[in-house]
């Protein structure tokens, strides 16, 4: 008797479609994640993406146009020999000196900046002749500084030169002109901590401290548009 109403229980339960727990439905799938992407610095900041200086835009003229900004210049390209170990600052063949290149991207860099119609007030470069001469091919005219003399010269102070060197950096030119400097890789690596090569700009805002706004690469200035 209990087995035929077990049986008919039974039955009676798969009739009903009691066959256990019906499955959960599935879990959404997660949304996925929004992207986070850190936009790149603007290079109206002073920086590229990769957070080095901006390089040279047709927005640059611009503003240089409007003066304001200090042109730090290593020299352009020199001879391929070494200054003497003390160098005389008055006897250029002490010194490593402009090669032919040299003094041809020295006149083309003034030549680029008188067609740009970017005011040029105070230049002031290293004692070096191969400072003075990149200045003077470039903008005619050049004042001798110690705070721009190569560090590696005898009896320099490095962090006194630093010193002097971010001073000058963050000068206020005259209204209405850009003020220019002409000096040494070294000096502008321990002022800055940036590499330069041979003939590039480097352009400095007053007040920005020690992060240039732009960069020029010596051949870069022929691309540079009105």
């Amino acid at each position: 008797m209990r087995s035929s109403l077990a049986l008919l229980a039974a039955c009676a339960c798969l009739l009903a479609g009691c066959g256990g727990p019906a499955p959960l439905p599935a879990a959404p799938s997660p949304a996925p994640a929004a992207s986070s992407s850190v936009p790149a610095t603007s290079p109206e900041a002073g920086a590229t993406a990769d957070g080095g200086p901006a390089t040279a835009d047709a927005g640059l003229v611009g503003r240089l146009r409007r003066g304001g900004y200090v042109l730090y210049i290593r020299h352009t390209a020199t001879e391929a020999t070494q200054d003497d170990p003390n160098p005389d600052l008055s006897d250029p063949s002490t010194q490593r000196n402009l090669s032919a290149e040299g003094r041809a991207q020295a006149r083309e860099i003034g030549q680029a900046v008188r067609r740009l119609r970017i005011p040029i007030g105070e230049v002031l470069a290293s004692p070096y002749r191969r400072t003075r001469e990149t200045a003077e091919l470039a903008f005619g005219k050049a004042r001798e500084s110690r705070d721009l003399i190569n560090e590696i010269h005898p009896g320099t102070d490095d962090d006194a030169l630093a010193a002097a060197l971010r001073r000058l950096l963050s000068g206020r030119p005259a209204q209405g002109v850009n003020t220019v400097l002409v000096s040494h890789g070294f000096n502008l690596s321990r002022a800055t901590g940036l590499s330069s090569a041979e003939g590039e700009t480097f352009v400095f805002a007053p007040g920005g401290g020690t992060e240039p706004v732009a960069r020029i690469g010596v051949d870069d200035w022929r691309s540079l548009k009105e």
